[in-house]
């Protein structure tokens, strides 16, 4: 009688291998993905406390959503213009130093969807630590939201509409979330 060689099945170990493999898998497709980015680089303008614009292009900065210029927010016992002041502070950070910006998606209006940072620190983070923008699906700035709740700055100081519901009582167009495959989620998630 002759022995099998090699190794036996075993369900739970070959399932665990399985499942590490597909994981590293899309980790690694996430990077590849990441390859993609164009990078963007000048003298951008703030239109909004979340867009950009660099000559005719506009970009739309991910993972925020920050007050419509014509918004208003509660505070104490008054109102104040909370989308003009998330503008202004765009504004002058971008007034501070060198701003680079990557991103390789576009959303239906067009505008490049991109992370950007100015002089090594991430814009979105900035504005969102100042309470001037509250976070969307990708979660990447929810510290600095929970921080900026904690401490009642910008937005949190008082009651305010969350800009997509106040848009969305405005009968203005929606931003589109960007259409992001798993791989680009990932590539957020992890910060590639």
């Amino acid at each position: 009688m002759r022995r099998k060689s090699g190794r036996r099945f075993s369900p739970v170990r070959d399932g665990i291998i399985l499942l590490l493999l597909i994981f590293f898998g899309a980790l690694i497709l996430a990077k590849i993905d990441g390859l993609n980015d164009r990078q963007f680089s000048g003298r951008f303008v703030a239109i909004d406390g979340d867009t950009l614009a660099l000559g005719a292009s506009r970009y739309r900065l991910i993972g925020i959503d920050a007050p419509e210029l014509r918004q208003d927010c509660g505070a104490g016992d008054g109102t104040w213009a909370c989308g003009q002041a998330a503008r202004n502070f765009v504004k002058e950070v971008l007034e501070t130093g060198e701003i680079d910006c990557a991103g390789s998606s576009k959303d239906r209006y067009s505008r490049f969807l991109v992370r950007c940072s100015v002089s090594g620190m991430d814009l979105g983070s900035l504005i969102v630590s100042e309470g001037l923008a509250v976070t969307t699906e990708y979660f990447l700035y929810a510290k600095e939201e929970e921080q900026a709740k904690q401490e009642k700055l910008g937005l949190w100081s008082g009651a305010f509409q969350n800009p997509k519901d106040w848009r969305r009582a405005q009968k203005a167009a929606e931003t589109d979330a960007p259409r992001a495959g798993p791989l680009t989620v990932l590539r957020h998630v992890f910060d590639w």
